[in-house]
């Protein structure tokens, strides 16, 4: 796991990503086939390669999938879970795990919790609560890591929270196998409710 505090240093970018306007209309699932093969459509796609560019990942990977998470509500949290292909879990059962993933934190207005909590056991493992890293969402902080450990965030009881994510996937995940945008409403209502901990 890698952490880079004070990641975007453009104002302008800044600015449009804190825009509530900016995710209006934003699908629950995204995928981009990466900059060597289409320029950024949008702000996210932007912010994916300022992420990704560093790696030298042009033609060696299929390219990403990227979403957003905004809690306002108390007691909100993420259960515990692996980043996956979730068309294949859903109808295989079977977990295929991106490369690496990013979380990157756009907006922290006066949150309480909301620690992104990492698995130092493997993925097989139940998590145990001695053997974790927790790392707070301070505004502008990127964290890079290994998606595919188990990981959650910790009960949010107040404030606001924004955070950008992408996946660099080596094979095109079966979630898009139809279309670049997919909604929650895609996948069975009983794997959101369990996974998103919605009562």
């Amino acid at each position: 796991m890698v952490i880079f505090d004070d990641f975007v240093k453009d104002k302008k970018t800044t600015l449009i990503l804190k825009d509530k306007n900016t995710w209006n209309n934003f699908p629950s699932f995204n995928w981009w086939d990466g900059w060597w093969k289409v320029e950024p459509r949008n702000i996210m796609e932007v912010l994916i390669k300022m992420v990704w560019g560093q790696f030298q990942l042009e033609n060696k990977i299929a390219g990403f999938e990227y979403w957003s998470n905004y809690q306002t509500a108390k007691n909100w949290k993420l259960n515990w879970h692996q980043d996956c292909d979730e068309k294949l879990k859903l109808t295989s059962n079977n977990i295929i795990s991106p490369t690496l993933g990013q979380i990157y934190y756009i907006e922290n207005s006066g949150v309480h919790g909301g620690y992104l909590e990492i698995s130092n056991l493997s993925p097989e493992t139940e998590p145990n609560p001695s053997k974790i890293e927790r790392i707070y969402p301070r505004e502008n902080r990127l964290i890079i890591f290994n998606p595919s450990k188990k990981h959650s965030v910790s009960e949010i009881t107040s404030g606001n929270r924004r955070a950008f994510l992408s996946n660099v996937w080596i094979k095109k995940p079966t979630t898009f196998d139809k279309s670049e945008n997919v909604d929650h409403k895609d996948f069975s209502p009983m794997e959101w409710k369990d996974k998103y901990n919605i009562s």
